[in-house]
């Protein structure tokens, strides 16, 4: 069997606490080197076989880490290494700095560990994608624009993990787009698609509870206001690295751009410019979007028909296309599946041939949790392709962003009145709560069987909330809520 070599990480940090935290966290997955200043990490990054991928503190003595990156970007056999600053420096001033100096992205300390696996793996599937698109230099055109959808489709899943509310906005937005460039019959529209899949990739940056926020309508802190407005900046550059995608990394880096005057462009959209008409699109489907957030769908509509920044024939055709919509495309994590989505995918559910979840299957309660109980049996970590119910009410109106993303982001449970079966609730309980005193990622695998032993009644909405805490490794929040809830069943644990 070929063995597959793990991809190299330098970790570089004054302080070998953090150092050995980076290590610990990700050491299962990536080769880690370490240093613990600029001079030893420059030699390390300098020699073969070169990291493909840097964690930067920006506090170091001597060498800061804006310098060091700044010598790794001006180093031509260097450049293409992707650098991620760690570091507890949160001024927008030191962000600026950072993103000029050439990094990648920003993480800030204390640092959760499922947000700095995600954005690690993040840029280096697409520093994969940019060294196979390259070597794929001379395939034909057809067979790379597949090969570079299908890349960054991975990176687009990825978000899933890291930020849902920002994936399930990229979700909505893309299925806009799609539907906007078959109704003008754009050529090469492929690359609008992916501009629109990939526009909140730059959400990563921000935290998964500001997102949170923003998605039902209660706005963003004035901490983060800054990053999130830079947010589109922060992921065409990204992007920009990656061969055949600079237009859309400059879709996305400028998504927030004033866009030209009436009569500044051509009036038939068949003539215009395939960049400008790219802009009009993405920014007309990215306010639209906002503007749900505090009013139904006509009512936007009717807000963009009146505004002369907005191009009138466009939002016209984005009407059309809202009517036509049932269905949003997804690749959602097995927890965040919810009844009434549909399966887009086929899922074995054991090693029997006949043993399977069908594409076109509609989930219900019960093919949730069978599904959830197969995959965690099967120790696979994975998205589930589905498509989400997306359909306007009578009156053509769509559903406001808080009522369609609710189920998702608030985890809002189902009112039932099914009892609890506490011969299977109990042992659950006693294994999560053990898992929980030892700070074990096993708490994960139990919570996911505890919300289908719950899934229901009326301890759902406890169990999820369990499941929020855990997953954000926030275990002594997590171990109160599995006392109230053993409490509330009469469960004995301890």
């Amino acid at each position: 069997m070929m063995k597959i070599e793990k991809k190299l990480i330098l970790v570089v940090d004054d302080s070998p606490d953090n150092i050995d935290l980076l290590s610990s966290l990700l050491g299962d997955v990536y080769k880690i080197k370490a240093a613990t200043n600029g001079e030893r990490a420059l030699k390390i990054v300098n020699t073969e076989p070169y990291p493909d991928l840097v964690l930067l503190d920006v506090m170091m003595p001597v060498m800061d880490g804006y310098e060091l990156c700044r010598t790794i970007k001006n180093n031509d056999k260097l450049k293409h290494i992707p650098v991620i600053f760690v570091t507890a420096r949160t001024d927008a001033h030191d962000e600026k700095l950072g993103f000029e100096s050439g990094a990648a992205d920003y993480i800030t300390k204390p640092i959760k560990p499922e947000i700095v696996k995600v954005r690690v793996r993040t840029h280096i599937e697409l520093s994969v994608a940019r060294k196979e698109l390259e070597q794929s230099a001379n395939e034909n055109k057809e067979m790379l624009d597949q090969t570079l959808v299908g890349a960054m489709r991975v990176v687009s899943d990825l978000l899933s993990w890291a930020n849902p509310a920002a994936f399930l906005r990229a979700a909505r937005l893309r299925a806009f787009m799609v539907g906007m460039v078959d109704a003008l019959q754009i050529q090469d529209g492929w690359q609008l698609n992916l501009a629109a899949s990939l526009s909140q990739i730059g959400m990563v940056a921000i935290p998964m509870d500001e997102m949170r926020k923003y998605s039902t309508g209660q706005g963003v802190s004035v901490k983060f206001l800054n990053l999130f407005k830079r947010q589109g900046e922060i992921g065409g550059r990204a992007l920009e690295q990656v061969p055949r995608l600079s237009l859309v990394a400059n879709l996305i880096a400028n998504q927030f751009q004033p866009l030209p005057a009436p009569g500044e462009y051509p009036a038939e959209i068949t003539k215009r410019d395939f960049y400008l008409l790219g802009r009009q699109i993405l920014k007309i489907i990215i306010d639209f979007d906002h503007f749900l957030l505090g009013e139904k769908s006509s009512g936007a509509i009717k807000k963009m028909l009146k505004d002369p920044h907005y191009d009138r024939p466009l939002v016209e055709t984005l009407n059309g296309v809202i009517q036509q919509m049932s269905w949003i495309p997804c690749a959602l994590p097995p927890n965040k599946l919810l009844p009434g989505m549909v399966m887009d995918e086929h899922i074995m559910l054991s090693s029997r041939p006949n043993d399977k979840m069908m594409k076109g299957t509609v989930l219900t309660p019960a093919k949730v949790g069978e599904l959830i109980l197969a995959l965690d049996r099967e120790g696979q970590r994975r998205l589930v392709r589905v498509n989400v119910p997306f359909k306007v009410d009578k009156d053509g109106n769509l559903p406001s962003i808080h009522e369609m993303q609710e189920p998702f982001l608030m985890n809002k449970p189902v009112q039932s009145v099914s009892p609890i079966d506490l011969k299977i609730v109990e042992p659950l309980l006693i294994d999560i709560y053990e898992y929980i005193q030892d700070d074990s990622p096993l708490a994960k695998q139990g919570v996911a069987k505890l919300l289908v032993a719950v899934s229901g009644t009326g301890a759902e909405d406890l169990g999820r909330k369990i499941q929020q805490k855990v997953d954000m490794y926030e275990f002594p929040e997590a171990l109160q809520l599995v006392r109230e809830l053993a409490t509330s069943v009469r469960a004995k644990i301890d």
